[in-house]
């Protein structure tokens, strides 16, 4: 996708679009010093990272949500889903440097969203009614710490590669959930997975 049929897919506003500029500028400085995305995707940035992010938005309705942003690092997805309207929004990362970067982007863009400079097993900023993260941890690992956070109420979405269904396997293993998946606009092989009714499987299941 190109950036005028994202700005289109998405019925961006002129100031939306200015400010995921400024996102985009300050994300790639940066990332001259501190990893925050890979290299290889920065000539392609509107599609590989900000059509991926903003793709959630399909599924979240409500823009009050409290959205729990796993491992946010260079604050994808929280960041761009701030920008468009999302106002509750908590991104967490336990990496000083990359938090500090989210901070001070979410200042100069004067966004709603809130940080956590935490590991995502020491939060304690109440439950989520969803919880977004993206190339954090295999799945069985997201669910684990989804888990910590969720009621029963609580969905997560996760944007994952081609292995979406050995990873899904896997953590069944573990759990009991329900599952969605759909296919991703930014990628060929990616999938959005949406993951509904989590619980801790029992010893004799």
């Amino acid at each position: 996708m190109k950036k005028e049929e994202i700005v289109e897919k998405f019925g961006l506003t002129k100031f939306q679009v200015k400010q995921i500029n400024i996102y985009i500028f300050e994300l790639i400085e940066f990332n001259n010093h501190t990893n925050l995305i890979g290299r290889s995707t920065l000539q392609n940035i509107w599609e590989r990272h900000i059509a991926d992010c903003l793709q959630l938005s399909l599924f979240i309705s409500e823009k009050k949500s409290k959205i729990f942003d796993l491992g946010t690092g260079g604050g994808l997805p929280g960041v761009l889903l701030s920008i468009i309207g999302y106002r509750n929004i908590f991104m967490i990362d336990s990496v000083g440097k990359k938090i500090d970067f989210v901070r001070g982007i979410t200042k100069m863009l004067s966004l709603s969203a809130k940080t956590e400079k935490k590991r995502i097993e020491k939060l304690n900023i109440g439950k989520a009614d969803l919880i977004v993260s993206r190339a954090l941890a295999p799945l069985y690992k997201l669910l684990s710490y989804s888990l910590m956070h969720s009621n029963k109420n609580t969905t997560s979405l996760f944007l994952k590669g081609r292995n979406v269904y050995n990873e899904i396997a896997m953590a069944k293993k573990k759990f009991n959930f329900s599952f969605d998946t759909f296919k991703s606009l930014s990628s060929e092989d990616g999938v959005v997975l949406r993951i509904k009714n989590l619980k801790v499987k029992k010893t004799d299941e």
